[in-house]
């Protein structure tokens, strides 16, 4: 048993913003019995730190303990802003205790959790002390304060550890209590975004965790409102649970942060709330070019595969700095990343560019991450849109962008540069953020021509990840120049792809990238897939940028590999069932993400599949296919008298002649007489489950 009483500026916060909207002070804690290695209260302050329905990441938890005598397992954490019962934040909820609660194979009806009890306090006469009034929030069981130190049972149907909801409705059975849903990876500004804590499943947007409405709150003792408080200062929370897990040991709460909800304003439209760009981004909410874009999107609001745009900076003249994923990213790494566009006076009017001359368009593209390749993203798509007065004396059609680096322009990690000298925009890629400045040589200045189209086809039209991946041949059009003339025999051109490689080979060594000559007014080149699925997009442009077109060509993953984690859906299954079952994610030899498109074959041994039906009846065996990367099925055991044992053995393989075995999993299961009649169809469960996985991303 640990017992301790802090100072108020005993614990410093995790590195944040002055005013930021994380709980600032862990005030005193008793914990008993905690988790080994997880009793360090200071973790709870600052930004959560998530892992995502499935795993959560324990690196940032504290464990609370379980319920015990005076003054029992608890933790007091106190704001330095206090958190105020806001209407306008989403919901009307005010705050957001982050845990780690999981999803029992990704299904939202079927969760591990360890419940805590909530009070909150508003500290009244400002002296940092807890000795004003407490306030408990009582939750769907109407629990109080009697149930502190010592705890209670866990109650039927069950509060903590495995719990099943066997609600139909999309409704969440149970509310009100903390580390009761999973917090996610971070992900923009989800983390003060609240979660629906009464519908099943996650809220797009928000980071998890178990939200709460301070009008909830209900006076612990005669002291309090009757009315209860409209902010508060100190939030505690107590182990009520009295239950060991044969496997996690004691129930004990885990918690990783808690959070002052955001209101639901975004002044600029760029899709991040005021109050995080202020308390924790350090952005400015009235420019939507000052933001921050994600470098990675969780899967639970829809994930990042390799080609998948990210999120674009953009302002009012139409400078734009766009991220694209890579695909798969590891180790420690950065999940959001904070940008702005200025325009900007030349830094360096000495340093000349040899052969060119400097426009007047010159952009700084700010970035968290200065090496976009170094954060496991795209190069950056950039956009610089000119004036015709910034290009007075230039050949327009020459234009090319030069980063400054601190001693001169380069082109250094600048790639697939286009032009729209119609719009006045120059689109290109960059390995780097930074100074980015226009030259050419000289010329009439704007001249307003339209751009030349480049159209491609690609055949095969898709591929497939692997080492070697599909091989894909990429055609053009006849590319006609402004005249109507195809373009000489000889044009040069630029090709790439942003996943796999362009085969073909260099028409022109001594440039960047491959290049491929015209022949007949048209292109053609061949590029292979790599070890990455994902969205290749395959361009291809002019020297001079004039002419280009692109191509979005799918690469899917390739078969499924082991090992694939089998659940089962049911809190106890039983034979004859039915037994429905869920797999962890499904992925390829590269650890790519199987997607809708793919399947597996289920093979059972002491019984039968049931649901869904054959997806390719033609094919050997029973094909399943995959939603979101899972399989889910449904089993008929074969069963003996009641009382007896069934034993049941499934197989997941990656291939209809079933030689991939890629999971394997035996159950030995109590037969019972179970009334299956009024049971919920596993159809119906499974849409629900998938649906209120997903709920509402598209909102």
């Amino acid at each position: 048993m640990a017992f301790l009483l802090l100072s108020l500026a005993a614990l410093s916060p995790r590195a944040a913003r002055a005013e930021d909207p994380w709980a600032d002070t862990v005030v005193s804690y008793n914990a008993i019995d905690p988790n080994p290695g997880f009793n360090t209260p200071e973790k709870m302050l600052g930004e959560p730190a998530g892992g995502g329905t499935l795993t959560p990441n324990n690196g940032s938890l504290h464990s609370i303990g379980r319920p015990g005598a005076a003054p029992g397992s608890y933790v007091l954490l106190k704001f330095n802003t206090p958190v105020t019962d806001d209407p306008l934040n989403p919901m009307g909820l005010d705050f957001i205790v982050f845990g780690n609660s999981t999803w029992a194979g990704g299904n939202p009806l079927r969760k591990w959790v360890e419940p805590g009890l909530v009070e909150i306090s508003e500290d009244v006469n400002g002296n940092g002390v807890p000795d004003d009034p407490w306030y408990v929030i009582p939750g769907s069981r109407s629990l109080g304060r009697t149930v502190l130190p010592g705890g209670i049972g866990n109650p039927s149907p069950a509060l903590a550890g495995t719990v099943f909801n066997t609600n139909t409705d999309g409704k969440e059975r149970d509310w009100g209590y903390c580390d009761m849903t999973p917090t996610h990876r971070k992900y923009l500004d989800n983390y003060v975004r609240p979660d629906d804590p009464f519908t099943v499943g996650l809220t797009p947007r928000s980071g998890g965790g178990d939200a709460f409405d301070i009008k909830w709150a209900v006076p612990v003792d005669g002291t309090g409102n009757p009315n209860g408080i409209s902010r508060l200062h100190l939030i505690r929370i107590s182990a009520f649970i009295n239950m060991a897990d044969g496997t996690f040991g004691y129930v004990t709460p885990e918690i990783d942060a808690v959070a002052d909800v955001a209101p639901d304003v975004d002044t600029d439209g760029d899709g991040i709330l005021d109050e995080y760009e202020t308390r924790v981004a350090g952005t400015d909410p009235s420019r939507p070019e000052s933001t921050v874009l994600a470098l990675e999107i969780p899967p639970e609001d829809g994930d990042s595969p390799a080609g998948k745009k990210l999120g674009t900076a953009k302002d009012a003249r139409g400078n734009a700095l766009t991220l694209y994923s890579s695909g798969l990213r590891s180790g420690v790494r950065d999940y959001n990343c904070l940008v702005d566009i200025l325009p900007v006076s030349d830094p360096a009017p000495g340093a000349a560019i040899v052969g060119k001359l400097k426009s007047g368009a010159v952009r700084r593209f700010d970035s968290s991450v200065p090496d976009f390749q170094a954060g496991q993203v795209q190069d950056a798509e950039l956009t610089i849109a000119y004036t015709g007065a910034e290009i007075a004396g230039l050949d327009e059609a020459g234009l090319q962008p030069y980063r400054f680096n601190g001693a001169a322009f380069t082109q250094d990690g600048v790639s697939s540069v286009t032009k729209d000298t119609k719009k006045n925009l120059l689109t290109f890629r960059s390995r780097y953020a930074g100074l980015f400045l226009l030259a050419s040589t000289a010329g009439a200045g704007d001249q307003d021509t339209e751009a030349i189209p480049v159209t491609l086809t690609a055949s095969p039209t898709s591929g497939v990840a692997g080492a070697p991946g599909t091989e894909i041949t990429v055609q053009s059009g006849v590319i006609l120049l402004a005249g109507g003339a195809p373009v000489p025999n000889g044009t040069q051109f630029t090709v790439s792809s942003t996943l796999g490689a362009v085969t073909s080979p260099d028409a022109n060594p001594s440039l960047s990238g491959v290049q491929v000559a015209a022949v007949g007014g048209r292109i053609s080149f061949t590029l292979r897939c790599g070890t990455v699925a994902g969205t290749a997009t395959v361009a291809a442009a002019s020297l001079d940028g004039t002419a280009s077109g692109s191509l979005a060509v799918p690469v899917s993953a390739g078969p499924a590999a082991g090992p694939v984690d089998l659940f089962t859906l049911n809190a106890q299954p039983k034979a004859p069932g039915p037994v429905d079952f869920t797999t962890g994610p499904v992925r390829d030899a590269f650890g790519n993400l199987l997607d809708q498109n793919s399947r597996v074959t289920v093979a059972v041994r002491g019984g039968r599949v049931i649901a869904p039906g054959d997806a390719f009846p033609a094919e050997e065996g029973h094909q399943i296919s995959l939603r979101g990367g899972v399989a889910n099925f449904s089993v008929r055991v074969d069963a003996g008298d009641a009382g007896s044992t069934a034993r049941l053995e499934v197989f997941l393989y990656a291939d209809p002649d079933e030689t991939e075995l890629v999971a394997a999993e035996t159950w030995l299961l109590e037969v019972a007489d179970l009334p299956l009649r009024g049971a919920v169809p596993l159809a119906a469960l499974l849409a629900l489950a998938a649906a209120w996985r997903l709920r509402r991303r598209a909102a």
